[in-house]
């Protein structure tokens, strides 16, 4: 994994509901953001999507196994 999605694997793994503001400093504004159920566009859209997604979880864990960095600064991550 390259060091640009490790740092952004180990970020993304601290969010919860009391620092999605971490968000601004994982996206731009322009994020396209996809998974199972819902694909969303922009940044504050993505804001709206995990407070309501975190909103009544307790503990979460990311158990990542597959990355790619399509480009500087761009990438995806998998997991379950």
């Amino acid at each position: 994994m390259s060091d640009f999605l490790r740092r952004f694997a180990q970020a993304f793994s601290t969010l919860d509901k009391h620092n999605l503001h971490l968000l601004d400093s994982l996206y731009s504004q322009d994020i396209r953001f996809t998974d199972p159920l819902h694909e969303v566009q922009g940044l504050p859209a993505l804001h709206r999507y995990f407070v309501e997604l975190y909103s009544n979880v307790s503990q979460l864990r990311f158990d990542f196994h597959g990355f790619d960095q399509v480009a500087e600064g761009e990438g995806y991550l998998r997991w379950k």
